[in-house]
């Protein structure tokens, strides 16, 4: 639960940080659907973290492949989900593509970060005992 409370306040930044760039800077290259897109991102990385969480129980599933399963589902969903949206909403298309891929490659970056720190702990442990 450390993990969705950790995405949770980065995805509050973040929102923050796009409220910031639109309202009070009048940033133009700031989608107007990036609250939408935050929110997807959201969801996406809580569900399959969920799922991730529900997997691992089991003990006949090898659970380091997991993470890098999960990173790869949310590639594909995300991608599949980006061409929905370009065929329903053809207006502003690119803008909404560089803002879709920017706040995704964010999350995958604070993933991996995550990841990373985990991994690094789990390391250590073993060499100590």
């Amino acid at each position: 639960m450390k993990e969705l409370s950790k995405i949770s306040v980065f995805t509050g930044i973040l929102i923050l940080v796009s409220y910031c760039l639109m309202e009070v800077l009048n940033f133009s290259f700031v989608h107007p659907a990036i609250y939408q897109i935050i929110g997807f991102l959201w969801f996406l990385y809580t569900s399959i973290h969920f799922t991730y969480l529900l997997v691992a129980k089991n003990p006949n599933i090898d659970s380091a492949i997991l993470p890098l399963v999960g990173l790869g589902l949310r590639f594909v969903v995300t991608l599949f989900t980006l061409m929905v949206w370009l065929m329903k909403h053809p207006e502003n298309s690119k803008l909404f593509v560089l803002n879709f891929m920017v706040i995704y490659f964010v999350y995958v970056v604070f993933e991996i970060t995550a990841l990373l720190s985990n991994l690094r702990r789990n390391s250590s442990q073993d060499q100590n005992t």
